[in-house]
């Protein structure tokens, strides 16, 4: 019996490429951007850009979440494969398992790119504490993102990454 299954089973060999470390001290200065600018929205805004801080945070994780949903609908209907996370430097949707390097580029660039869409649009139409709360979250929540990006940006394409809150490691098959 062992032999068939021998004979049938499927093996993938990876080889890792790539592996960043998220060390303690980057995270931390990482999440004091958050109150760096919320101690300065107190000081340009007053009170009323606490409140515009807070909305424009809640306002970018949801575009953040519409568009990646319905890119991941859209595209390849993996969404299965991703999870909320609420743990930094990953807020937002998150891949739970190994994902295609060409899909989570496409995903987080539109991300990107739709998400300024927003806030220029915003700048127009909104209080200038908002379009510059609204501004800074999305920077601050694509920065992790991008900054993998660019990691890899030298990289094979055809590979598969895999994240925690630790690390991301970029492997081949």
């Amino acid at each position: 019996m062992s032999a068939v299954i021998g004979d049938q089973a499927t093996y993938y060999q990876y080889r890792l490429i790539r592996k960043i470390n998220i060390s303690r001290p980057a995270l931390l200065s990482y999440l004091s951007l958050t109150f760096i600018m919320l101690f300065a929205c107190l000081i340009f805004f007053n009170w009323s850009g606490i409140l515009y801080f807070l909305l424009s945070c809640v306002t970018m994780i949801w575009i953040h979440y519409l568009v990646s949903r319905s890119i991941l609908l859209l595209r390849n209907r993996q969404l299965h494969r991703w999870h909320w996370s609420w743990r930094a430097p990953w807020i937002g949707l998150i891949p739970s398992q190994h994902i295609a390097y060409p899909l989570f580029s496409r995903i987080h660039l539109h991300m990107t790119w739709i998400g300024l869409v927003f806030v220029f649009v915003f700048i127009v139409a909104s209080p200038p504490s908002f379009a510059m709360s609204l501004l800074f979250w999305h920077v601050w929540l694509m920065a992790p993102r991008l900054t993998c990006l660019l990691w890899l940006f030298r990289q094979r394409k055809d590979g598969y990454l895999k994240i925690s809150h630790q690390e991301v490691a970029y492997y081949i098959q």
